[in-house]
């Protein structure tokens, strides 16, 4: 069995009751005009029981080394309509560069990054990040004719 066969048997099939993350470290490797790099540990709940540490590419028992913060929408900017919580595991992939996502049951995937320091992406490309409304809608209108009117000749 590979190590990506046995995260498999590890995680999918099962239910992500919760998303934590350790204090963010940091800033680090300051660089004028990029964004500093921070360093954070994320960990997944399986099942309101076990708990495992993931990275980029690898995933590992937690062993409580540090305190914990619950990942909401609201704390990690993230849609409100953007459902992690309680739903399945349906599949776990490794792309070319050993990437683990995890795919859940509503289309949300997750993964945890370490290209500039470490990241966490969590989305569904069914969701928006804020839902239209007629307001909103009739302002981006007038917002696209401002900018045709202003850059683009007839």
């Amino acid at each position: 069995m590979t190590e990506h066969e046995g995260y498999i048997k590890m995680v999918v099939g099962k239910t992500l009751t919760n998303l934590f993350f350790t204090k963010q470290d940091g800033p680090h490797d300051y660089m004028p005009g990029i964004s500093p790099a921070y360093y954070f540990a994320t960990i997944l709940e399986l099942d309101n029981d076990k708990k495992f540490q993931f990275g980029n590419d690898f995933i590992i028992d937690w062993k409580d080394q540090e305190p914990t913060i619950t990942l909401t929408n609201e704390n990690w900017a993230l849609p409100k309509t953007l459902v992690f919580q309680g739903q399945k595991i349906v599949n776990l992939t490794k792309d070319e560069h050993e990437q683990l996502t995890f795919h859940l049951e509503n289309g949300t995937t997750i993964a945890h990054t370490i290209d500039y320091g470490n990241q966490l992406f969590i989305k569904n490309e069914k969701v928006l990040d804020k839902e239209i409304t007629v307001s909103d809608s009739t302002f981006l209108k007038a917002v696209q004719a401002w900018w045709q009117k202003l850059f683009c000749s007839e």
